[in-house]
């Protein structure tokens, strides 16, 4: 008596293993394709952020530091003074302005560092160095965030060299500086300079032109 075969047989274990690796390795490919795509993704996120943050720093830089004029105004003693002053990690200044309208045709500025961020104290009255800041009234804008410290140094001349200063005090000079640097380091160790001309100042210029080349 002939007894019926069962034509289905199970996979041997050559063929299991054989499944079982080229899964693993489907798996594999699958996992490093999201590995990458999510490290470009970071990465082109994290590049667009700072393109971001330093636009805005880039525009803070142009608009302020290298449109900053001299301006004067009486002090409490009906003594002319500048409004302008450099400290390492802070500043106040005049800077010009597009006018519309009835719009001020200046700017009064003052950056500082607040925690861990870089922040913009502006108005379109005088905002002045030798009183409080809660004396005034004004607008404050975060320019950027993430900042460990800030420092800014002062351009001058002396004998036709180029000397940088830590602060700029006002009796020691007859203008405001002719250049300002502002230096930013971030949380992530790295650190980042913005350095401007400043416009008309005068110890220099003539009516808005250098009488030497600076800078």
């Amino acid at each position: 008596m002939i007894t019926p075969r069962n034509n289905e047989s199970g996979f041997s274990l050559l063929e299991m293993i054989a499944a079982t690796a080229i899964m693993a390795l489907v798996a594999l490919l699958v996992g490093t394709s999201v590995n990458i795509f999510y490290r470009s993704y970071m990465q082109a996120q994290r590049i667009g952020n700072e393109l971001s943050r330093n636009q805005a720093i880039d525009r803070i830089a142009d608009s302020f530091m290298g449109n900053a004029v001299p301006f004067s105004w009486n002090d409490d003693n009906l003594e002319r003074r500048f409004v302008f002053q450099g400290e390492n990690n802070e500043l106040w200044l005049t800077a010009l302005r597009r006018s519309f309208s009835n719009d001020s045709a200046l700017w009064f500025i003052r950056l500082y560092q607040d925690g861990d961020k870089l922040k913009c104290d502006y108005a379109s009255t005088p905002l002045l160095p030798w009183l409080d800041i809660n004396e005034h009234q004004y607008q404050t804008e975060v320019i950027a965030s993430n900042v460990r410290a800030i420092s800014f140094l002062y351009a001058e001349t002396r004998n036709r060299e180029i000397e940088w200063l830590e602060s700029w005090i006002e009796d020691d000079h007859a203008a405001i500086p002719l250049a300002i640097q502002l230096t930013i380091e971030w949380n992530d160790g790295t650190s980042e300079k913005w350095l401007r001309r400043t416009a008309a100042s005068s110890s220099n210029s003539t009516f808005g032109q250098r009488q030497e080349p600076i800078l």
